[in-house]
């Protein structure tokens, strides 16, 4: 996966969006856009773009960004009728890319930051995938800066007046930057929530310390709770808890340990407040547990 990484501010700026229908037998046209990107969304059909020698199948829900400077061209004809949209986009600020997102740790605000905004990063996906209950927003938002037409089907290019004004126009575009961005979010806010749950997996038996996780993941401990409860459903002491008594459950289970031994085993300093967190996620004590267990394997 490559991410295309812009420094800001500046934010980048719409140039143009459009909309194009090809006919079977179709093929994309070969250019170089010098200081252009062009960010292409399929809605039916399929396109097949080659950049740069590496080749790209974009179906219906994918889209991909082109990057300014290289060769593309459509290294095969499309094989049904075929509609995509198309945003042309460009920053005067700096770009770059790499095979990694860049990770945004949260700053406090301190009374140095009144007068100038801190350099960040917009981090998109080159290729992917939309989530289909985003198509129609995504579509509307498109719909809406598009100001040209390529139609195949009768051999037309059409160009149409603004209809809004140009900050309404760049206000547009970012949404639909706000939406590629979220793909790489949800991926990463996901990817960051079971890594924490393996941690607690694995490190169950240690003290909990928020700062110490953000630390740890070079994450700001708010993003850190909404990664995991957005995953998970519980915080992250809530997670590792849950975690602590579904161990205890199995040594409960065996019957080789005390209740304070479990308690002391699974990561509790205080045997009370293990049974009335235990009690709480399972709705029984500990020792009620055990003999349920205990009932169970006299009644097999």
């Amino acid at each position: 996966m490559l991410y295309i990484h812009f420094s800001c501010p500046p934010l980048p700026h719409l140039i143009v969006g459009g909309i194009s229908l090809f006919r079977k037998g179709d093929l994309h046209e070969r250019r170089v856009l010098e200081h252009t990107f062009d960010l292409i969304f399929v809605f039916s059909g399929a396109l097949y773009l080659e950049e740069d020698g590496c080749k790209y199948t974009i179906e219906p829900g994918q889209y991909l960004i082109l990057t300014p400077g290289n060769l593309h061209k459509g290294y095969k004809a499309c094989t049904s009728d075929t509609t995509f949209s198309w945003v042309h986009f460009y920053t005067t600020g700096d770009f770059f890319y790499s095979e990694n997102p860049i990770t945004h740790v949260d700053s406090k605000m301190n009374k140095t930051k009144y007068y100038k905004k801190d350099v960040f990063y917009i981090s998109l996906p080159q290729y992917g995938r939309i989530d289909d209950s985003l198509h129609e927003i995504l579509k509307n938002y498109m719909d809406s800066i598009s100001q040209v037409k390529i139609d195949k089907y009768h051999n037309e290019k059409l160009f149409y007046s603004s209809t809004k004004s140009q900050i309404e126009y760049q206000q547009l575009f970012l949404k639909i930057l706000t939406i590629f961005c979220d793909l790489r979010e949800h991926e990463k806010e996901k990817e960051l929530a079971e890594e924490v749950f393996d941690y607690f997996s694995s490190h169950y038996q240690n003290a909990f310390d928020l700062n110490e996780l953000a630390a740890k993941y070079s994450f700001h401990p708010a993003h850190i709770i909404r990664s995991v409860k957005k995953k998970y459903g519980l915080s992250p002491l809530q997670l590792l808890l849950s975690i602590r008594v579904q161990k205890a459950m199995k040594l409960l289970a065996e019957e080789r340990h005390s209740v304070g031994e479990i308690a002391s085993l699974v990561g509790f300093t205080d045997s009370s407040y293990f049974c009335k967190q235990f009690k709480k996620i399972t709705s029984v004590t500990p020792l009620q547990y055990r003999n349920q267990t205990r009932q169970q394997g006299f009644d097999t």
